[in-house]
């Protein structure tokens, strides 16, 4: 997408294209927005339709997304920052307007090395933006984060460039957490941006997909401690890995209710039979993933110790 906006967006790679946008991101007046039929997939603070997505937060605004176009934006009040907007307009929104451009929007983080990518998919609070920073730190580029498209050869777009870190997090790494902005205000999370992040601009052939687990610090199942070294499965049957990408998209009610659920399963199935998928465990604590993390290659699955490839989906997300 090639945006105009009437917002800096620091998330996002400059474009140098003289063509005509693509998208708008602009202010806009809610009470001029056309209704939309009720819809099933719809919440009290979410709508959803063929060709709109609605979002309402109280304390922050409204957002709409509409016909893979527009972006529009309003703000709750004067004290709302134009950084409390971006958080939602360069996720959620942006996604929103993916899928209505037909793509395939998985909620994970992607990074680049040596000419290949990897995509780790997870939930929030799986510690995606700390293992990314950790690969970072071992000459890793970071292609997009929180959401990432792949197009339907396989190849990773650059999209959105930015790692959200806790503070825990941001201490423990050695990070100059005074001086970071925060996520939103009043939350203990940091944005660490460009230029402080490597980052490719440029699209690049995925290598393969990790379901990322955390391994939890004491003990683990049958009692045995938990392990400091990361694990990795075997690939993943074409079944297990359509489903995984199907619960990790972004998201699974706005595909359906914007109409566009087939979409997304002929997307992740193709994705499912051109890249290998793992289950990727890797220690809870910071200091040991930060370590185990140095000594390992990602690009290369079979390299890392080996896990039995059972599922930890439960079945499919709302």
């Amino acid at each position: 997408m090639e945006i105009s906006s009437d917002l800096s967006f620091p998330e996002l790679p400059l474009s140098l294209a003289i063509s005509e946008p693509s998208v708008w991101i602009q202010a806009g007046d809610r009470e001029q927005w056309p209704k939309i039929a009720p819809s099933p997939h719809s919440t009290p603070t979410l709508q959803i339709a063929p060709g709109e997505w609605r979002l309402e937060l109280e304390g922050i605004g409204w957002f709409r997304a509409a016909d893979g176009q527009r972006l529009e934006w309003q703000r709750w009040d004067d004290s709302v920052s134009d950084r409390d907007l971006r958080t939602f307009l360069v996720t959620s929104g942006l996604g929103a307007l993916a899928i209505q451009r037909g793509a395939l929007v998985l909620h994970g983080t992607a990074l680049e090395r040596g000419g290949e990518a990897v995509l780790l998919l997870g939930h929030p609070a799986t510690g995606k933006s700390t293992v990314a920073w950790c690969l970072l730190e071992q000459g890793w580029r970071l292609l997009s984060s929180e959401l990432t498209v792949v197009d339907a050869q396989g190849m990773v777009l650059p999209g959105l460039q930015q790692l959200k870190l806790w503070h825990d997090a941001a201490v423990t790494l050695d990070l100059a957490w005074q001086h970071l902005p925060l996520v939103r205000r009043g939350l203990k999370r940091y944005a660490l941006l460009p230029p402080d992040l490597a980052c490719c601009e440029h699209s690049v052939p995925l290598r393969c997909i990790y379901g990322l687990r955390r391994a939890k610090e004491g003990s683990e199942g049958d009692g045995e401690p938990a392990p400091t070294d990361v694990v990795a499965s075997s690939s993943l049957d074409q079944k297990e890995a359509l489903l995984s990408l199907r619960n990790h998209a972004f998201h699974p009610r706005v595909y359906r209710g914007m109409g566009a659920e087939s979409q997304l399963f002929l997307q992740a199935a193709a994705l499912a039979r051109g890249a290998p998928m793992h289950w990727l465990r890797v220690p809870d604590g910071v200091e040991t993933m930060r370590a185990v993390l140095a000594e390992v290659d990602l690009l290369d699955p079979g390299s890392l110790k080996p896990q039995s490839a059972t599922s930890h989906e439960e079945g499919l997300d709302d």
